[in-house]
């Protein structure tokens, strides 16, 4: 596992937990469970990711966003993996989650990429059905499904609050799993020849305060 922390001047040894960026387990989920995970969706089921700028509308915005994706089920059984790691992270944070949110498969076919974005929603909280209303991202779970073999580019990046940009191959192994706060901001390059898929999920919980 790696943990990746914004360097400071004179940073002390043991780093607060709001530095830390992300964490990383490399190759946790078994190819075997990945292609399980991909074969479990119909392409046909799956549509064109929609983003929210601001205050505007959702929609279709292929300059920033360009995957196809279909939201699963939170309980469909794709979901524990996304909370396994989840929970294992936010012993370090220690955010109030109430539990996973949203689930969605993504398909990063060729020139498929996501600019920089965070994935906390900047307009009103959301309501969550069983988990309560008035909630929002606090987690974002990222699974590679794919093996690194099938697809170039496709890199997710990460941004950290000094502006330093953090990448990561280890990323690219199939099955690795990354968390992380829905504030820190990230992208996924462009993919330039093959086919990228990704498991997401995000915990949600009551505001910051």
């Amino acid at each position: 596992m790696i943990e990746t922390t914004s360097p400071a001047p004179d940073a002390p040894a043991t780093p607060s937990p709001r530095s830390i960026v992300y964490r990383l387990w490399n190759g946790a989920i078994p190819a075997a469970v990945c292609d399980a995970v991909i074969g479990a969706f119909d392409e046909e089921e799956l549509y064109d990711a929609t983003v929210q700028l601001s205050d505007r509308p959702v929609e279709v915005l292929s300059d920033t966003r360009k995957t196809r994706h279909t939201f699963v089920d939170p309980g469909h059984w794709t979901g524990s993996l996304v909370s396994h790691f989840a929970h294992l992270a936010n012993l370090l944070w220690r955010f109030d989650v109430s539990g996973l949110g949203t689930l969605s498969i993504l398909r990063y076919e060729e020139s498929g990429r996501f600019a920089w974005h965070v994935d906390a929603l900047t307009y009103d909280t959301t309501d969550y059905g069983a988990l309560g209303e008035g909630l929002e991202r606090k987690l974002s779970v990222t699974v590679n499904l794919s093996s690194p073999t099938s697809y170039e580019g496709g890199d997710l990046e990460f941004m950290n609050s000094t502006g330093q940009l953090l990448a990561q191959p280890q990323l690219r192994e199939q099955g690795s799993v990354v968390v992380f706060p829905s504030t820190v901001g990230h992208q996924v390059t462009p993919v330039t020849a093959g086919v990228r898929y990704a498991l997401v999920g995000w915990m949600v919980g009551p505001p910051l305060r």
